[in-house]
């Protein structure tokens, strides 16, 4: 797509890449993101063997600095966290590599549910919109009162 191009909102999000839609993450979906991530992150850097840059993609770590400013505007506006498809890989990484690096039983389980949180929200990616910067969901469209 043109980086001139318009989308309406009212265009589904099958439309568009992954790249192009989001999903709406609930700010008790992101406290457990952040958990899980950080515990990877954490386990890495105990059993060592890899470098930082390997530690920051395998753990998800750099995906909080993409999403810390989001969750901000979602708390201003009473809105869901907005996260795009694309960056669900992250997530999986990172309980992946918990995994396999021994991390705690119950941040597993966490993670493990929470991808399967997120693999369901994909079929409800709407097209993302920025605002001042920022990525956010636009507001679904009201529903018309049935008479």
């Amino acid at each position: 797509m043109p980086w001139f191009s318009k989308r309406r909102r009212d265009e589904p999000a099958s439309d568009f890449r992954d790249a192009d839609v989001a999903i709406e993450l609930s700010q008790a979906d992101f406290r457990i993101l952040v958990r899980v991530i950080e515990h990877a992150r954490e386990r890495m850097e105990t059993v060592g063997g890899s470098d930082t840059d390997t530690i920051r993609n395998a753990s998800g770590v750099e995906l909080l600095p993409m999403l810390y400013p989001r969750v901000g505007t979602a708390v201003a506006r009473g809105h869901a966290v907005a996260m795009l498809v694309s960056e669900i890989r992250h997530v999986e990484a990172a309980v992946i590599n918990l995994e396999s690096y021994g991390g705690h039983e119950t941040v597993l389980v966490e993670g493990y549910a929470l991808l399967k949180r997120l693999t369901a929200l994909k079929e409800r990616a709407r097209v993302a919109e920025t605002i001042d910067g920022i990525l956010t969901l636009p507001r679904p469209a009201p529903h018309a009162p049935c008479g």
